[in-house]
């Protein structure tokens, strides 16, 4: 009776113990898998970002090559109006000196900017637009 009592005192140990271990490896289990959680969020955030990156950089290397061609379109461009310009002042002896000349006083002035004095008063000159040509001075105003 006693051998009984004993294995059963040592069955109820280990079935402690075993409960024991149990809500360990339960705690331990669930850490792991608000890590492997955790983790997934931060691969799945890491990957849209590479996604996003990868994007960007296609767009500014298309970005890149239109500038490339852009680039290539204006140098040619520059390019053929020197040649045009020196195949010009190769042929024609008078555009050879409008050429080589200082522009006039009045062209130079309308490309510098007058102090303004009395702004309040409003008579600072008006600057002209740019990109705009400028008005014929001999035209008749309307």
């Amino acid at each position: 009776m006693k051998i009984v009592i004993i294995l059963l005192a040592l069955a109820c140990a280990g079935l402690l113990w075993m409960r024991h271990d149990n809500s360990n490896l339960r705690a331990s289990f669930e850490r792991a898998n608000r890590v492997a959680g955790t983790q997934k969020t931060t691969i799945i955030m890491l990957k849209n970002q590479l996604n996003v990156a990868a994007e960007q950089s296609q767009r500014k290397e298309l970005a890149q090559v239109a500038m490339r061609d852009k680039l290539t379109t204006a140098n040619l461009l520059a390019f053929r109006r020197e040649q045009t310009i020196t195949r010009l002042l190769n042929e024609n002896d008078a555009f050879r000196r409008w050429y080589r000349d200082d522009l006039p006083d009045a062209v130079r002035r309308l490309h510098q900017r007058a102090a303004c004095t009395n702004a309040a008063a409003g008579d600072c000159l008006q600057r002209l637009p740019e990109g705009q040509p400028l008005p014929d001075a001999g035209a008749a105003t309307r």
